[in-house]
């Protein structure tokens, strides 16, 4: 996650690859915010065997323990947890403006900093500038607990631009790439493993002085055109 633009940035020492957009790699924030949600249900969740032995291996033998009222009740209050969690989140739309986008991360990025997260100062470009976390999934599992306080801080991304709530991602982030080429961008998709798109990458080298990277107004443009409207809030 980068404090810079919405540009991507070349990855250092990967030749004819680049990390991912910097929306894109906030898509990939907000799904580790589901799977701590998700950590956080179920430990509330496991909870609800209690500290008996019996509790323990009920659970550890994965045999229907939710299928008790206590441990359905514990469930139910986890959901109501994550419930409120996401709805205390903010939202950005499509037309959010850099500024607007760059202050609700900062303020999130703060939340972590404050919590002990360690930050990537070397992404920060003026005295001042709040710094990202540090980009490594090793560091977000070792502080779990940490990004799981600052969940409902960080910024939920525009409804047209997450898959779930958009039945139409897949053929609009084709068209977000298409876009791009058709800008003179030399790019093209690439997937996850699950199949799923997963930002776009050179089709040759990384241009190792930055050039060829679409401006702040090319990728607005082409987020609004294949993105544009077919979010369902």
């Amino acid at each position: 996650m980068d404090n810079q633009t919405d540009r991507p940035h070349p990855a250092a020492g990967t030749p004819g690859t680049t990390r991912a957009p910097r929306r894109t790699r906030r898509v990939r924030a907000a799904v580790l915010a589901t799977a701590l949600l998700t950590a956080g249900a179920a430990l509330t969740a496991c909870g609800g065997a209690g500290g008996t032995d019996g509790g323990r291996k009920a659970s550890d033998s994965g045999i229907a323990s939710l299928a008790t009222p206590s441990a359905r009740g514990a469930t139910s209050s986890a959901q109501s947890s994550t419930a409120a969690i996401e709805a205390k989140r903010p939202q950005l739309r499509l037309d959010s403006s850099q500024e607007e986008s760059d202050r609700l991360w900062d303020a999130y990025w703060a939340c972590l900093q404050a919590h002990g997260v360690p930050m990537n100062n070397a992404r920060v470009d003026r005295p001042g500038k709040q710094a990202p976390p540090v980009d490594d999934p090793k560091v977000a599992d070792q502080y779990k607990a940490q990004y799981h306080a600052c969940l409902s801080r960080m910024p939920l991304q525009p409804v047209e631009e997450r898959p779930e709530t958009n039945p139409h991602y897949a053929d609009d982030h084709r068209a977000y790439v298409g876009c791009l080429k058709s800008k003179g961008m030399k790019v093209h998709e690439v997937f996850g493993d699950d199949g799923s798109p997963d930002g776009w990458t050179y089709d040759k080298d990384v241009p190792k002085d930055g050039g060829g990277l679409p401006s702040e107004k090319i990728d607005h443009d082409c987020r609004l055109e294949a993105f544009g409207g077919k979010g369902e809030n």
